[in-house]
């Protein structure tokens, strides 16, 4: 911190490291202001910088209030059964996503004839994505896979028609973007964990809930920055003051000087 002891007599005077005794009492009043402005300057530079925390945060919460407004408007993702836990969420995005890839592959081999239906038609799983699909399905609910699970008792085998395989594949892509989702969410705290669990399903009224509140938060931080703007434009006023002020020393120094020298 800038010391200066004694202004106005002969003992030792000191500005930033800087002796001012052999200075003019302008000048020395002049460089006093400088600092004093550097001061205002540098509070003005950390209202600055929180302000843009503060919006930084206030578009995060705005982010997050998109990304649940999102989930919320399909209605087809409200029917899904959630996952037990974010590791059981995260392993059936996985799954889901291995399946994806295996029937994409399919379609590709059979647009290009290396992969041949049989005598029926049919289209046969390999063992492993069967399995998976299987999985995934039967906690998600097979209504949410018409195409997949086609029989009228709920169940369904590792065989497929050609257009089973592309609806399929479209519900697929649906189950793994809502699942993309999910993850963000719950990853970035907009969701809170303990929504997830055993033939839980999402709760429109809940998110919506944790829409308004992060809608509350965003507003919030743009309420502080309205205070910090008045704080910094309070600093930004001083400073420009004690700059002018300066200025003003300095050029009465030197119009007392140029008269003296003149006398």
């Amino acid at each position: 911190m800038t010391q200066i002891n004694n202004v106005n007599s002969t003992n030792s005077m000191n500005l930033g490291g800087i002796d001012l005794n052999n200075m003019s009492p302008f000048t020395a009043a002049a460089l006093v202001q400088l600092e004093i402005a550097k001061t205002n300057k540098d509070s003005a530079q950390r209202y600055i910088n929180e302000m843009k925390s503060q919006n930084d945060q206030a578009r995060k919460y705005m982010e997050q209030a998109d990304a649940l407004r999102a989930i919320n408007t399909n209605p087809a993702y409200a029917k899904y059964n959630l996952p037990e836990n974010i590791d059981d969420l995260k392993k059936t995005l996985n799954d889901v996503e291995y399946v994806e890839k295996s029937y994409e592959k399919m379609e590709a081999q059979i647009a290009d004839g290396t992969l041949k239906p049989d005598k029926n038609g049919l289209y046969k799983l390999d063992k492993t994505t069967d399995t998976k699909l299987h999985d995934f399905v039967n906690k998600a609910g097979h209504d949410n896979f018409p195409n997949i699970v086609r029989t009228a008792d709920g169940s369904f085998d590792d065989l497929h028609f050609k257009y089973e395989i592309d609806d399929g594949l479209k519900e697929i892509k649906q189950y793994k973007e809502y699942l993309t989702s999910l993850l963000k969410a719950f990853e970035d705290g907009s969701i809170p964990q303990d929504m997830l669990g055993k033939d839980k399903k999402l709760d429109i009224k809940s998110i919506d809930n944790l829409i308004t509140a992060l809608q509350h938060k965003a507003e919030n931080c743009n309420s502080d920055n309205q205070t910090q703007m008045v704080k910094l434009q309070d600093k930004m006023g001083q400073y420009n003051a004690f700059v002018s002020g300066s200025s003003d020393m300095i050029k009465t120094g030197a119009q007392l000087q140029q008269s003296i020298l003149k006398s």
